[in-house]
């Protein structure tokens, strides 16, 4: 029975980040998942809940890659390094889950329990952003402004990367780290 979910979340992913969720309607899911359409309405209820099961588990894979060998009694500096590093790593592997997750945050199908659930599963993060605010060494800005500068910025490099548009070699990551960790210290 779990097969047949895991593989209707992998073609709604692929479809998505191909098509869009507009172009992806339900009767292509199920052909590409080699599933009847009712068969999605046995797992998730709408269109709407698959999408967001989809993206739960998406963020939640990301997060777990965000914070991968990240020490979280380090610096402030070194733990947005790592995390900024990690992110670009996930999304050159995973492709389709970054295209996915950029549709996503910019749709009408984000909720508050899906930003919630991010938010949880961030927890970690968050709290050692919330400590670098208090003590002074990053800018006060809301958490959502924070991540345009960390996550945002590191997804337009991974895509320029893919596309062959810019080359992002050692020299170039640590530019760009550095240029992002920059704009959210405290000078």
């Amino acid at each position: 029975m779990t097969d047949k979910r895991d593989d209707i979340l992998t073609a709604t992913l692929q479809m998505i980040s191909q098509q869009g969720f507009h172009g992806t309607p339900m009767s292509m899911i199920a052909k590409e998942a080699g599933v009847g359409a009712g068969t999605i309405y046995r797992y998730f209820e709408s269109k709407e809940a698959l999408i967001n099961e989809l993206f739960l588990e998406v963020k939640r894979d990301i997060s777990q890659a965000m914070l991968e060998g990240v020490n979280l009694q380090a610096g402030v500096e070194q733990i947005f390094r790592q995390t900024w590093l990690n992110t670009f790593n996930y999304c050159l592997r995973n492709p389709a889950e970054m295209l996915f997750l950029e549709q996503f945050h910019n749709s009408p199908f984000q909720t508050p329990e899906s930003e919630a659930a991010m938010l949880e599963y961030l927890a970690p993060l968050v709290s050692v952003i919330q400590t670098a605010i208090e003590s002074g060494q990053i800018k006060a800005l809301p958490f959502q402004m924070l991540t345009i500068f960390a996550y945002d910025v590191t997804v337009a490099h991974a895509k320029r990367h893919l596309s062959g548009v810019l080359e992002m070699d050692q020299a170039n990551l640590e530019l760009a780290v550095q240029a992002c960790w920059d704009a959210i210290r405290v000078n």
